[in-house]
């Protein structure tokens, strides 16, 4: 299983702005080719979600996830319904801070080949920290994309969380909670 996150700072911008544009998977295929298709979708139970098809490699990659937003706290979690990955789960989130906002994209995911998962999950791991970059820099302007992510206001990995879709894990180690307090 790979852990990828990938964050970057918007001067001079607010959580509220920059969060509906992020959480818009429609507009994707507009920003980069490695996007081809975001479809959204009625899940059962009154659910929504997306289905993707992205490239990679030589091929496409296609899958279905559940999407829960949460507006109030400028979060979009997901999680893997079918497809061609064996786990995907993670997060989209946006946070005020000081002197703008900080977007941080945290996800796990399995391609569910074991015995290529060496050679083929390090490939795909810097596969989707490119296509990240380039979404982040493609929806707001001016931003700054961190190299690894350091900073994640969220905390821990992808699956880490309760079932609001925040981090659960302990209190005192010091990270920033969701609303952007020390923990």
């Amino acid at each position: 299983m790979r852990y990828v996150r990938m964050a970057g700072t918007a001067p001079g911008r607010k959580a509220d702005e920059i969060y509906p544009v992020i959480s818009d998977f429609s507009r994707y295929p507009e920003l980069t080719d490695a996007v081809r298709s975001v479809g959204i979708l009625e899940l059962d139970g009154g659910r929504t979600g997306c289905a993707w098809e992205v490239t990679f490699r030589r091929g496409i990659l296609k899958w279905t996830e559940e999407d829960r937003y949460d507006a109030e706290n400028h979060r979009v979690d997901f999680s893997l319904e079918e497809g061609d990955l064996d786990h995907l789960v993670g997060h989209w989130q946006v946070v005020d801070t000081d002197d703008g906002c900080r977007v941080v994209f945290s996800c796990d995911f399995d391609m569910g080949i074991p015995t290529l998962a060496e050679v083929i999950e390090p490939i795909a791991e810097q596969t989707l920290r490119d296509y990240i970059a380039v979404i982040l820099r493609a929806l707001v302007d001016g931003i700054v994309v961190d190299a690894y992510g350091d900073g994640d206001p969220s905390g821990g990995h992808a699956e880490g969380g309760d079932a609001e879709g925040r981090d659960a894990e302990g209190a005192a180690d010091g990270r920033l909670a969701a609303d952007g307090g020390r923990r």
